[in-house]
């Protein structure tokens, strides 16, 4: 079974990404509430693989002038 939705330390974990790297996409708006992540009743932040996936497809790299 694969999961939809895991909990922020896993998708941490898995992608490779930090704590301050998360919390940029979020403050950015490149994740974005009720998409990419939720937060539930208990306080924990929990993130949609799917979602993020999809984002991770269709990003273009970053051009530098």
């Amino acid at each position: 079974m694969q999961l939809k939705w895991v909990k922020l330390e896993k998708y941490l974990e898995l992608s490779g990404d930090t704590r301050h790297a998360f919390s940029n996409k979020q403050r950015t708006g490149v994740f974005l509430r009720d998409r990419e992540y939720r937060t539930c009743s208990d306080g924990r932040v929990w993130v949609n693989l799917e979602a993020v996936e999809q984002w991770a497809q269709k990003s273009e790299p970053r051009r530098h002038a």
